[in-house]
């Protein structure tokens, strides 16, 4: 005779596993919908799904931040790092202009663009302005994926930062996007996420 084997979970933890599974399929679309979303012409974007322990290094990179430039800033933005289910990395690597003397980078043509001296500050520069509005439209697709699928997100410009600094992404700019699903306990702290 067989015996049946019943295993009994926790409802919490049963909650937690499905939250989890939920979260990281979103964020898998959300990474598909950043690449495949409109170009200016060719794709110079590069994104990156954070495993656990690079999410870890980069709240604690932010803290650090914190104390070396002594804004508390980087501290909250660790906060929301550390506190989000998963976060999606989508920066522009080195890119060309786009080749139509538009101007719009502040050089006279494209050719002064390619030449000019390359600045770094928080990100990289120059970049073209068509290669900006990939970015954007990039993220914009990304956020959309996430309303979707009612899913919180924001926007980390200072994850982008720490990021940089740990070398965990090769982009001239990029920006951390965090997302999360917000417990119904403590959705009337929503705002403050």
């Amino acid at each position: 005779m067989r015996r049946l084997i019943i295993h009994r979970f926790h409802p919490l933890l049963v909650g937690q596993l499905k939250k989890k599974r939920i979260t990281e399929i979103v964020i898998d679309l959300m990474n598909i919908s950043s690449q495949t979303s409109p170009k200016s012409s060719d794709n110079f974007l590069e994104t990156m799904v954070l495993e656990e322990a690079e999410k870890e290094m980069l709240a604690e990179e932010l803290y650090q931040l914190s104390d070396e430039f002594d804004d508390e800033s980087f501290s909250e933005e660790g906060d929301l790092l550390n506190s989000s289910d998963e976060i999606l990395m989508i920066g522009l690597k080195d890119h060309p202009s786009l080749g139509i003397d538009c101007k719009a980078c502040g050089y006279e043509n494209c050719e002064d663009f390619a030449k000019a001296d390359q600045t770094k500050q928080i990100f990289e520069g120059p970049n073209c302005v068509f290669r900006l509005l990939d970015l954007g439209m990039s993220i914009g697709h990304a956020l959309n994926t996430a309303e979707t699928h009612n899913i919180d997100y924001q926007i980390s410009i200072k994850g982008g930062q720490g990021a940089k600094n740990l070398g965990l992404m090769e982009s001239r700019l990029c920006l951390a996007v965090p997302i999360r699903v917000i417990p119904d306990k403590d959705y009337h702290n929503h705002n403050e996420w």
